[in-house]
């Protein structure tokens, strides 16, 4: 899997009480012998305001999305790569860029 992949899989609320299947977008694989999914959360629920750490996302041949959505690139799990359920698509080099941008800027 690489960086920029849109799967589809069971996103864990922040309280760890219940799941939800959402889009996310590949961040990267750990490197062990499991080489779980680090992923960031894709959200229907677009806010007024984007703010500098989400990126819209329209819905294209490219993403295989079914609505406008909002990759929140800050909420981030790791999830065993046996509960993807679903390849869906890929960002768009422009996309891709600005995701990188913000990971980046997150670590800084």
């Amino acid at each position: 899997m690489k960086i920029g992949e849109i799967i589809l899989i069971p996103f864990p609320f922040t309280e760890l009480t219940n799941i939800k299947v959402r889009p996310a977008v590949i961040i990267t694989e750990t490197k062990d012998k499991y080489k779980d999914l680090v992923v960031s959360a894709i959200s229907s629920i677009v806010p007024s305001e984007i703010s500098n750490r989400e990126i819209l996302l329209l819905p294209d041949n490219t993403n295989n999305l079914r609505a406008e959505s909002v990759i929140k690139v800050d909420r981030i799990v790791t999830l065993k790569r046996k509960d993807k359920i679903a390849d869906l698509g890929k960002l768009s080099n422009k996309e891709l860029i600005e995701f990188k941008a913000i990971l980046i800027e997150m670590l800084k």
